[in-house]
This record gives C-alpha cells, structure tokens and sequence, in this order.
C-alpha cells in the first residue's frame, strides 16, 4: 500500500515502513531530521535511480511515520494519549530536536505529554499502556518510570474516594482491619491499573511501595488485579491448570507487601492451596508458608481445611502443609514466652478467663483442626501425633479440644492395635480435662483402661479436695469422708460412686463389664488382682485396699503404663 503526500512535486524519495510505502519529497525531511538527512544523503548518490530505502526499527511503525511526514510537510497533527508516546519514541529515534529545528517535534510533543496528559489519571492511563508496543524505548527515554511516578503521586497524594466494590480474591472478601494498618480508603484506582500489563502492573506496584504507600492498599490492589485476570483457582477440579495461571500467581505472591497483616491469612492461604495445585515453584511456596506461619493464630479452622480441599490423597498431603505453618509461626515467634499452666488437682484455668497469647491460641486452633481431619480414613497415626506435638503441651491451658480430636481418630480408626492406641493417648492429659469431659472419658469405650482409670482418680482427687475445702475432711486432710447414697444408677456407660457404712466403691462401664474402684478400712494397705465376671465379659481390673491411706505418689505408680 502506498501513501503519497497530495503537493504539485512529483515525489524523490520512496520509504518502506512496515508494509506501508511513502511516497515523499526529500527537502521537507531534511529540513525536520537529521537522521532522515543522512540516509536520504547516503541513497542519493545515484542519480538516474530514485531514492529508496526503508526504516525497519522506527517506533510506533507506520502510523507513527505517518505523524512525522505531516510533520515534515507542516500540516498539524493531533496528538493524543494513545500515539504521544509512540510518536516522541520516534522523534527520539530520527533525533528531531530543537537544535536542528525551532519547534521541532521532540520539543512538541514533550510539552503535550507533560502539560496534557502527566496531569490527568486517565489519560496518563492510556499513555502508560501505550508504552507497551514501544517498551524498549519508552524505558531508555524515561517515559515510563515518568507515567508510573505521575500516577503513584495521584494514588499516594491524591483525592481518594471510598471503594463501591468489596476487594476478593477466589471468592474470598480482603476487609480491612483497622486495629493492625489502616487502609487510605483510595481503592478508586484500582479498576483503571488493571488494564495494564504484568510487567507494568509490577513496576507500578515497586513505586507506590518505594513511595511508602500503605501496604494494605497495595495488597488489596494486587489481589484485585490477580482476581480480574482470572488467577482464580477452583479447588474442586481436576482439570489441567494452564501455564499463565502458574505465573501469574508465582508473580502474584512476589507482589504482596511484606508487612505482617497487610495481607489476610485468610487470602494468603487460599494461594497458598491454589499455589500447591497450580505446582507453583518451590519459593513461591515457601513465601506463602513463611507469612501464613508468622500470622498463623489469625487463622480459623476454616482456613486451614482450604488446604484440605481437593479430595484424594491431597488432604493428607496437605497435613505436613499445616505442620510446617506451625513450625514458622513457632520460629517466627520464638520470642513469645510459652504458656504454663497449672497441672496438678488444684483445678483448671477456665478458657475464657485465661490469656495465654498467640501460641495458646494456634493450640487451640490445631486441636480444632485435628478434631475436623481426624474422620480422614487416609490420615495415618504418625501424621496425627506429629501435627498435635508440633504444639508444645505447655501452650494448651486444657487438653478439651485435643481430647475431642483423639476421641474422634480412635473412633474413626478401628483397625488401630492396642498398642497404637496407647500412644496416641499419651498426648491427653487427664489432669487438664475439664469434670465433665473426665465423666466422658470414662464412657469412652475406644480408650484404654489406663487412660480412663487416671481420669476417674483425678475426678477422686477433685472429690477430697472439694471436701477438705468444705472441712469435711479428717484433721490430716489426707482422708475421703463416706457418704450415704440410696441405691445404685446401673445404666450402661455411667461411672457409679456408691457408698454403704465403712466401704466405698467406684466403677464404671468398660468392655462388656463392670469395673470396680474399692476401698475398705484394713490396717494394712494391701495390693490385689482379681478377674471378676461382669455380663459375660472377664475383665481384669486393680483394686486397692485402704485407698484413702495410700499415697497419691503410689497411685499414679500403679495407674502408670505397663512397660511392652
């Protein structure tokens, strides 16, 4: 295709641009480039053949050589956002400046960009975007970091306005929280930055953070910016990702700010889950860990089992995911103090009164999660014990929750031999059970006996206690009053006190028959064995003459594992 200027001169000179052909005049060239000079000069030097010759890397191609031969021939040219700065690229390019002509184009459109457009959001917008076709030079000549810093000071300094849309990523809603940074209100910005690309998306993102704009601010802008190029991730299916969603996440996570709570935990995990499926590269799982860890106690339940999504062999996968948050939010917080509490028969700390930090709190909320894993038919006993160790037993104010959890995997996990089911209850601490779960745990026919008859003697111990306080006791405090009780409560999986005159006895329900708790008043404490029948069932059970004299040291000899 060819363009040929409309003058009275039959045209000299022939220029390919692209696919497009200029039929010109060389004079008017001349006069406005001296790089047009010199090749017009250099293909001139046969006469009898037209001068011809073509201008394979001019920025912004035809359309901006268009611009220029207008120019050339002084006709006006409108400039605009979207062609100023192909057009200056260009000018640049053939080195159209002032000292080889007044007014020259360089100096032209330099003006129109800084006084019309660097002053305008939108029109910046648009300029920056036009930057793409022409990227190599824009960033030689300054433009782009001149269009990134313009529109930094605007978001940074300018006007802000509240959002009229809720910032979400994967379906996920990024409020604010106010008590950790405060957010400027300005996400009115965000929409128009989303159309630029990645790699101006990021530089922008590097500015406003060198600007110390608020990091939150920036979180919510690049969660927005990911969610609006569908970096979304569903985690019930099981198709192929692509390769751009693998990158785009990787570059995702390399945006984020820094700063600890800029982004949720929430959000952060979702990646982090998304990050696992997508078989992102091994940092950009690390930093997703690494933050989620160091922000870990702002995590629920319902984060946690994102990781679990997924079906299959995932969720049990994803299980040593959560162990490794633990072992960062440990590090990461290394300088908080653990938590003790009391762990003898004076009581336990309620809940709600106790404030035991952020690591009680992760506690808490590992006991919560393995409660909810522990239905998994795939998760394995040492996967079970790594995760509820992981957690120092100090950090737990009460062994509830991790009873719960235990419960409910012995449940769940009936092949598990006698011996596996001693070692997961290791982990429960009878003493820092509240009363009433020691009461369930009598009933619990998936425990041990050992485990069961240390809770019924703790709930003994609490007995003499509340008595002694109410000076029931004898002059020593050593001893349990008897008390009367009218008849016997014989329903199945119930523990029953009974006492009648000078004998006490305590039992409960355990493997198809009943097992007894006794002590009378012999002189002599005296230790025996029996195998009684109780329903059918042989049982064999301990019992110990003269309890209310035998030493507390002695009983928890006697309830202690028996070595395999």
């Amino acid at each position: 295709m060819a363009t040929q200027c409309l003058t009275e001169l039959e045209s000299d000179v022939l220029i390919e641009v692209e696919e497009f052909s200029f039929l010109l005049h060389k004079f008017p060239l001349i006069n406005a480039s001296p790089v047009l000079a010199k090749i017009i000069s250099k293909f001139s030097v046969d006469e009898d053949r037209d001068c011809a010759f073509a201008l394979d890397e001019i920025p912004g191609g035809a359309h901006s050589f268009e611009l220029i031969a207008k120019f050339c021939y002084g006709e006006k040219i409108e400039l605009t956002s979207s062609n100023v700065v192909p057009l200056l690229c260009a000018a640049y390019n053939l080195d159209m400046n002032e000292n080889y002509l007044k007014g020259n184009l360089i100096s032209q459109t330099e003006t129109f960009l800084s006084n019309e457009i660097l002053s305008n959001w939108k029109e910046s917008i648009v300029a920056l975007i036009s930057c793409e076709p022409v990227l190599r030079y824009a960033q030689e000549l300054g433009i782009v970091s001149r269009c990134l810093d313009s529109l930094a000071s605007k978001v940074t300094y300018g006007k802000s306005s509240n959002p009229q849309y809720e910032i979400s990523w994967n379906g996920i809603v990024c409020t604010k929280d106010t008590k950790k940074l405060s957010g400027t209100g300005s996400e009115w910005w965000h929409d128009d930055i989303c159309s630029l690309s990645l790699y101006l998306f990021k530089r922008f993102m590097e500015v406003l953070n060198a600007k110390g704009h608020d990091p939150l601010d920036i979180s919510n802008a690049v969660i927005y910016y990911a969610s609006n190029h569908h970096c979304r991730v569903d985690p019930n299916s099981t198709g192929d990702w692509s390769v751009d969603e693998r990158i785009l996440l990787e570059e995702i996570v390399e945006l984020l700010p820094k700063q600890q709570g800029a982004t949720s935990t929430k959000v952060l995990l979702s990646m982090l889950s998304a990050s696992i499926m997508l078989n992102a590269n091994e940092m950009c799982i690390e930093t997703l860990e690494k933050r989620v860890g160091a922000q870990l106690d702002e995590a629920t339940v319902e984060d946690l089992l994102v990781l679990n999504s997924g079906g299959g062999d995932k969720s049990v996968r994803n299980v040593d995911c959560v162990k490794r948050l633990i072992t960062q939010f440990i590090e990461e917080n290394s300088h908080v103090n653990e938590i003790t509490c009391d762990s003898t028969n004076e009581g336990l700390i309620e809940a709600g009164s106790l404030q035991f930090g952020k690591i009680g709190t992760v506690a808490k909320l590992v006991d919560e999660y393995l409660a909810k894993i522990a239905k998994d038919a795939n998760l394995k006993l040492q996967q079970f014990l790594s995760l509820a160790s992981a957690i120092p037993m100090s950090a737990r104010p009460y062994s509830d929750d991790l009873y719960h959890a235990i419960s409910a995997y012995l449940e769940y996990h009936p092949q598990l031999s006698d011996l596996e089911k001693e070692q997961i209850c290791q982990l429960i601490d009878v003493q820092r059970l509240s009363r009433d779960l020691c009461r369930d745990v009598a009933q619990n026919e998936n425990l041990p006996i050992r485990v069961i008859v240390k809770a019924l003697f703790c709930e003994m111990l609490d007995l003499k206690k509340s008595l002694a306080d109410h000076g029931d006791g004898n002059d020593t405090g050593t001893e349990v009053e008897n008390t009367e009780e009218d008849g016997t409560d014989s329903t199945e999986g119930k523990i029953l006190s009974e006492s009648k005159g000078a004998f006490s006895r305590l039992r409960f329900w355990k493997r198809g028959g009943w097992i007894r708790l006794t002590s009378s008043k012999p002189e002599s404490p005296k230790e025996t064995e029996e195998t009684e029948n109780a329903g059918g069932a042989k049982v064999m059970c301990r019992s110990w003459m003269n309890m209310k004299t035998l030493s507390v040291e002695r009983l928890k000899a006697l309830l202690a594992p028996t070595k395999q």
